[in-house]
């Protein structure tokens, strides 16, 4: 047998050529988090796949150590702001307050679209600009599913037609500078001659 492999293997696996999405708002799944061990102890990499098999991943920064105590030296402001972000990302996974308030534990199972249920994540992805140092794909926000179909369906939507504007009587233009607008009619003088320019 020349080729011999589970189906399994190919779990979070791509093609060659899955390219970045257009900016937009897409569902994902969220294949992993890890901290890479160059990564500071309370650093997150969050890795989402799109339906096309292109993979990303965002930083993240969380409250609390690896046996998940709360981290005492940060001020309530970063605290509270790393949580809201940790909750965001739960609501774009579909869960109630509910969920998220009444659970005994949040772990990372919550998160993997793999072992939550096939709950996917919503986002508004920015996409970097070619060619551009320091430029790289980002996550511009973690959407709820109300705040996605909202977003989603306004992109969609074609422009509104608009009857054609009737010609209003002209107005003189506004000058930003300050100088009075000439009246119709007169015209300015015309370039200085080189001849001009030669002193004797």
């Amino acid at each position: 047998m020349a080729i011999k492999v589970s189906g399994n293997a190919f779990q979070g696996i791509s093609a060659l050529g899955s390219s970045a999405p257009e900016a937009g708002f897409y569902e994902v799944n969220i294949v992993n988090i890890e901290r890479a061990p160059t990564d500071k102890p309370t650093t997150r990499r969050v890795h989402v796949q799109f339906e096309n098999g292109f993979k990303m991943f965002s930083f993240l920064s969380v409250p609390f150590d690896d046996n998940g105590n709360m981290l005492t030296d940060l001020k309530e402001k970063q605290l509270r702001g790393r949580m809201a972000v940790l909750r965001s990302i739960l609501e774009s996974l579909d869960y109630s307050a509910s969920d998220i308030e009444g659970a005994a534990e949040i772990n990372t199972d919550w998160f993997l679209t793999g072992k939550n249920g096939g709950r996917k994540a919503h986002i508004e992805f920015i996409p970097g600009q070619k060619g551009v140092q320091g430029s790289y794909n980002e996550i511009g926000k973690w959407l709820n599913k109300a705040q996605f179909n909202a977003l989603k369906g306004a992109s969609t939507q074609a422009p509104a037609t608009q009857a054609p504007a009737t010609a209003a009587p002209s107005a003189p233009p506004a000058v930003s500078n300050g100088a009075p607008v000439p009246s119709v009619g007169v015209s300015l003088p015309p370039p200085a001659s080189t001849a001009q320019g030669i002193v004797g």
